[in-house]
């Protein structure tokens, strides 16, 4: 697919569109995107949203301004409180689009 300024967009703009769609539907309570069949419920933390992804990753995004990459550190403080304990974090963990994204899940 092409979009404006000559750039495309593949299936991996694809799926982080679907990825960013699902963080703004964590802010309304409801089911998560796998049904809570996997994941716990995130606590509600001022500032911050949390989702899980139906791959079970944990995605977490600043409402304010999104993170940028040097933000991990901010990021998974902000994953461990959604979590209301601890984050699987490791080297898999990545920033994609304005969020950071825990593989893990909570721990």
């Amino acid at each position: 697919m092409r979009t404006g300024a000559g750039m495309s967009v593949g299936a991996k703009g694809g799926a982080a569109v679907l990825a960013l769609a699902s963080l703004a539907a964590c802010a309304a309570p409801g089911a998560l995107p796998d049904g809570g069949a996997r994941a716990p419920r995130l606590a509600e933390v001022a500032g911050y949203q949390g989702a899980f992804l139906p791959t079970g990753e944990l995605a977490v995004r600043r409402v304010a301004q999104p993170f940028g990459y040097a933000d991990g550190a901010e990021a998974k403080r902000a994953a461990r409180a959604l979590c209301g304990g601890d984050v699987a974090s490791g080297p898999q963990d990545n920033f994609r689009d304005g969020a950071w994204h825990f593989p893990g899940g909570c721990a």
